[in-house]
């Protein structure tokens, strides 16, 4: 086999194995990430919280909107906590006292190394049907 043939061949098998992760990537992976970096977003909102009954912190919870959205919410229907929001932003008579965007704003810093993980994994895969 000549140098161009094997170059075709090589791009193809690499150009196949691009498009199986790309899908695993996007099916598995991703996902699997928004919902570590989601939980530690929760994790860490809850130790930022104030806490006078506990129930703030309580109510934290992580929503999945749809495959690549997650919501980390606190308060609202059903967790008898309706102040979640008059704590993070203020009311007229209480000055704010955030405890979510501390949180967002902390481990937006870490996502790389939250990531890192997955995407070695998944370039590891990637490699080994590249060169099969």
């Amino acid at each position: 086999m000549d140098a161009d043939a094997m170059n075709r061949a090589n791009f193809i098998k690499a150009a196949t194995a691009f498009t199986i992760m790309s899908d695993e990537m996007s099916r598995k992976t991703t996902p699997e990430m928004l919902d570590r970096i989601a939980q530690r977003v929760l994790t860490q909102a809850k130790k930022n919280a104030p806490v006078d009954t506990g129930a703030l912190r309580a109510s934290g919870r992580v929503k999945r909107i749809n495959q690549f959205r997650r919501r980390v919410e606190f308060g609202g229907a059903g967790t008898g906590v309706d102040y979640a929001q008059a704590v993070e932003f203020g009311t007229i008579r209480n000055r704010p006292k955030p405890f979510l965007e501390p949180a967002l704003r902390k481990v937006l810093k870490q996502t790389p190394a939250i990531t890192k993980p997955s995407v070695k994994k998944w370039l590891q895969k990637l490699i080994k049907i590249g060169s099969s």
